[in-house]
């Protein structure tokens, strides 16, 4: 009877969160409307180019041939491999990029209420709580901004709960507690979004630290840690592999630049359109737990400890934080970082956790039911103000995008240096907008857009900085590209033909060369100079941002650029496949075998 009841309980909590993911995605149902946001067009990109390699099965893991104008221009190598090629598979299976929304924001946030229901059940959490804590979790700004904002980092924020379960074992200081959950979990975030794997790291520090202090046998608590990080690299030797490929050989621009990072601290405000904005919910449940530990402190080592880290989260996060003087000192935040909210996440998981241990506590305690329902009424007043907020958020959106004006929707933080190109092409309304990212070709809305995405091409200057950056990526990318024919190869490879009618002159082909990039000219390889002087027809230049020029022959000229990975890579590329299908394999025959034992 008792497993019976605790299967029927779990499965109504299931129904439970399913249903305030779909209450929170009925409006964009209901509307049929694609939501743009600040990164909506960078990631459509790249999972869009990962799409059309699964569409026409011409893999380049490196080369940007299908977004990015078809420039060549490597991103998904650096940011988050194999969840790209992952979200790319989805929107070849749908086609449709309404329909890609609705699924990856059902899949985010079933995933994060369900992780977070897990992680509250494993602390013991009655389950009105739990359910209740799941449902605030997933309608939080760091969950989904994904749905109004395109940000990847919520795609981190999902994986949270899990992360925070493995730093719950750690705190035991118990070896056989050390499994490849560790590996695991930090391999993901490496592979989706390295900036939320960095700052998981620095979270689970404190626990690992105190968990050893805590050990009766150190070392082999250190040593299985120790397996686990080797393991993670493993994992993830593909990204390492890549990034030093690239890094090493390469000056490249960094992502868009900041100029004070104390304007994307978390402020102290009742409303979390922004991800800025901390939101009443989580004001209420910081301030009441916060008075509780001050009082309580001694109750519980474990809620201490959530509860301390997560108020340093939050101090990070926010504007209480010292940013502009860390900004002068360690200038690189300023496109690392850009955001300190992005700590908000992490602060937000260990305070609600800690929250809830405490009403758990307390309600275990208390033998009045008035004090025990009031508990529950609380939590679940909370839930479903997270709810609304969090429906409201994603209705500003919607309406900011379609309602508000028939201009096509400006994306914030780009527009002050957009002047005087703007962010869409000549001609771009509201509705012509709205009806291309309901067409049938899905680069359709990508070409829409004027604004460049500049990140990781290569700076050849000797400058920090390139001087007109979009205006020369219009020039030498986007307007160019109406010159020439480029065609995908089989083999990854893109081929590029146009018909010259000057005799022996300097053009700028609309494509970005990298130093282990290979660039064949009417069947001639082509080697880079870095001089200004003349250039001779087996040559290669690049310019500012990276884009090839050659002297062409007159009449029809064919060129085919490719990349050319060092041999490590590939040998990386297959450690890490390699090593994923074992640690899963194991790691599910583990689990197999605990609850056949249970």
């Amino acid at each position: 009877m008792k497993v019976e009841r605790k299967n029927w309980q779990t499965g109504l909590a299931i129904l439970i969160i399913m249903a305030a993911v779909l209450i929170m995605l009925s409006l964009q149902l209901a509307t049929g409307d694609v939501i743009i946001g600040y990164d909506t067009f960078f990631h459509f990109n790249r999972i869009y180019d990962t799409a059309m390699q699964f569409q026409t099965h011409h893999f380049n893991y490196f080369m940007s041939n299908f977004g990015y104008r078809q420039s060549g221009q490597i991103v998904n190598a650096l940011y988050g491999p194999y969840m790209a090629y992952l979200l790319g598979f989805l929107l070849f299976l749908t086609k449709s990029w309404f329909w890609f929304e609705i699924t990856t924001a059902f899949g985010i946030l079933t995933i994060a209420g369900l992780g977070a229901y897990g992680l509250f059940r494993k602390l013991r959490i009655n389950q009105g709580l739990a359910v209740a804590g799941a449902i605030i979790y997933l309608s939080q700004n760091f969950i989904t901004y994904w749905i109004t904002s395109s940000a990847f980092l919520d795609w981190g924020a999902m994986l949270l709960p899990f992360a925070l379960m493995v730093a719950i074992d750690l705190l035991a200081g118990s070896a056989a507690k050390v499994h490849f959950t560790l590996a695991i979990v930090v391999g993901l975030l490496l592979e989706t979004h390295v900036l939320s794997a960095v700052i998981t790291v620095l979270m689970l520090l404190p626990f690992f630290i105190v968990g050893w202090i805590r050990s009766l046998t150190k070392w082999a608590y250190f040593k299985k840690v120790a397996a686990n990080v080797i393991l993670a690299c493993l994992l993830s030797a593909n990204y390492f592999a890549a990034f030093y490929n690239v890094f090493i050989n390469n000056r490249l621009i960094p992502p868009f630049r900041v100029t004070n990072l104390a304007d994307g601290a978390v402020q102290f405000s009742t409303t979390n359109l922004a991800q800025s904005g901390l939101g009443i919910v989580l004001m209420v449940i910081i301030s009441l737990q916060g008075l509780f530990i001050i009082f309580n402190f001694k109750r519980s080592q474990l809620n201490l400890m959530l509860t301390t880290v997560g108020f340093l989260f939050y101090l990070i996060s926010s504007t209480l934080f010292p940013w502009n003087q860390i900004g002068k000192i360690l200038p690189d935040f300023q496109d690392f970082l850009q955001f300190p909210s992005r700590f908000l996440a992490f602060a937000g998981l260990l305070l609600l956790t800690g929250f809830l241990l405490s009403l758990n506590q307390f309600i275990a305690n208390w033998s009045q039911s008035l004090l025990k329902n009031s508990s529950y009424a609380l939590v679940g007043l909370l839930a479903v103000m997270a709810l609304m907020l969090g429906v409201k958020n994603i209705k500003i959106q919607l309406d900011n995008n379609w309602q508000m004006t028939a201009h096509a929707p400006q994306v914030g933080v780009y527009g002050a240096h957009l002047f005087p190109n703007g962010f869409y092409q000549s001609g771009i309304s509201n509705q012509r907008l709205k009806q291309d990212f309901h067409a049938a070709n899905l680069v359709t809305p990508l070409n829409d857009v004027i604004r460049a995405t500049t990140d990781y091409l290569p700076n050849t200057t000797k400058q920090a900085t390139v001087s007109g950056l979009q205006d020369q990526y219009r020039k030498q990318i986007t307007d160019n590209n109406r010159n020439y024919h480029k065609q995908v190869l089989a083999n990854g490879s893109m081929q590029l033909t146009w018909k010259n009618n000057q005799a022996a002159r300097v053009v700028q082909i609309p494509m970005v060369a990298y130093r282990d990039t290979q660039v064949r000219l009417n069947g001639k390889e082509l080697h880079e100079t870095q001089t200004d002087e003349h250039l001779s027809p087996d040559q290669y230049r690049r310019s500012d941002i990276g884009a090839i020029q050659v002297r062409a022959a007159t009449g029809k000229n064919r060129m085919v650029v490719s990349y050319q990975a060092p041999w490590y890579f590939t040998g990386a590329l297959f450690v890490s496949l390699l090593a994923w299908i074992l640690t899963l394999g194991l790691e599910l025959l583990r689990k197999i075998r605990k609850n056949r034992l249970v």
